[in-house]
């Protein structure tokens, strides 16, 4: 029987078992068996209703049914235009909203695109669309980088921070990544696993190195991406070059703080002041080549060129015989990502039929 998470009014989840028989797809409609869902920071601000896109679908009794992330498997197709998808195709959301907390899901076809190769490691495939896109995005369309460049960034320990530093790298370009504040063992492990694996990390400073240091002789900074805004974003600008480019990309520092600016960063630097929305790049390519890019994406993780956040994911476990244990941790992981806490790694729910 189909499981699922819903939202609550007061911005928590909560856990069903439904005794019922899966729908049929009916026309232009596809059947999905979820196979793995991130805990996304976007999901997060959806339950706390700060996001505007929506959920697109309900459960049974109206709650919305969160997830915006994720990867299944084609289990059966309705009459119809549907796309090409067929049953044993993997795919992955081809839009916000389409809830992917939950075992199953029927959707219309154009809500789904197919992956044309079948990804090695599923907790990883589950990225594609909110983390890894934006992370490709980020690095090939903000700014022309070149060999030698320097790309900083805040919430340097984020998913998508170290994936933004693979694919930097495959430009020639380099990565300064800069983290919250914390007591110097932790920063010096955070420091020790961004530097030494392969997250295409080469420079990792606290908030108030940076304040105190600036990003040090000889590094040319191009590119920087703010996913924190508030002083944190001024620093970024503080350390760009002349004509570099600053871009906002999210408010974990909660917006409320603004980023100043003045006359000279626009005049006498140069600088180029962007706002990025992850889905707005994606939709800027046409569907033939929203294909190929993810399509690539699994190729590179398949072949090892690309590699999960080298900080590793925290897989839980959904097992659908097991209701009971189940409801526990994936309602407990969802509280677990809104508390926080400094260095945790992205969870990703798993799901075992």
């Amino acid at each position: 029987m189909p499981q699922l998470l819903t939202q609550t009014p007061t911005g928590s989840v909560a856990f069903h078992a439904d005794a019922t028989a899966l729908p049929s797809p009916g026309s232009g409609e596809v059947l999905v068996r979820l196979l793995a869902a991130p805990i996304h920071q976007l999901d997060l601000l959806v339950l706390a209703n700060a996001y505007p896109v929506k959920p697109t679908f309900n459960h049974a009794d109206n709650a919305p049914i969160p997830g915006y992330d994720g990867v299944a498997l084609v289990e059966a197709c309705g009459p119809g235009d549907t796309r090409g998808l067929r049953p044993g195709d993997t795919v992955i959301p081809a839009a916000f909203g389409i809830g992917t907390w939950r075992t199953h899901a029927l959707l219309p076809a154009t809500a789904l695109l197919k992956l044309a190769t079948r990804p090695h490691d599923l907790a990883t495939a589950a990225l594609l669309r909110l983390a890894v896109a934006p992370a490709y995005c980020l690095v090939e369309d903000m700014a022309p980088l070149k060999p030698g460049d320097w790309v900083i960034q805040n919430a340097g320990a984020s998913a998508i921070a170290q994936l933004v530093g693979q694919f930097a790298h495959r430009k020639g370009a380099r990565v300064l990544g800069v983290v919250r504040d914390r007591d110097a063992a932790a920063v010096a492990a955070m420091r020790d696993r961004l530097l030494q694996r392969r997250g295409g990390v080469d420079a990792v400073l606290t908030e108030s190195e940076l304040e105190r240091n600036g990003v040090g002789q000889g590094r040319r900074v191009v590119l920087a991406l703010d996913a924190v805004h508030g002083a944190s974003g001024r620093r970024l600008v503080d350390a760009l070059a002349a004509g570099g480019a600053y871009v906002q990309l999210g408010l974990l520092g909660g917006g409320r703080e603004p980023l100043p600016l003045d006359a000279r960063d626009l005049f006498a630097r140069r600088l180029t002041m962007k706002g990025f929305r992850g889905s707005a790049q994606l939709a800027a390519r046409s569907e033939d080549e929203q294909r190929a890019l993810f399509g690539w994406f699994v190729e590179l993780f398949n072949a090892g060129e690309l590699v999960a956040p080298p900080l590793g994911l925290e897989r839980v476990e959904w097992a659908v015989a097991d209701a009971q244990g189940t409801e526990e941790r994936v309602v407990g992981a969802v509280a677990k990502a809104q508390e926080g806490r400094l260095g945790q790694r992205k969870q990703v729910l798993v799901f075992k039929h």
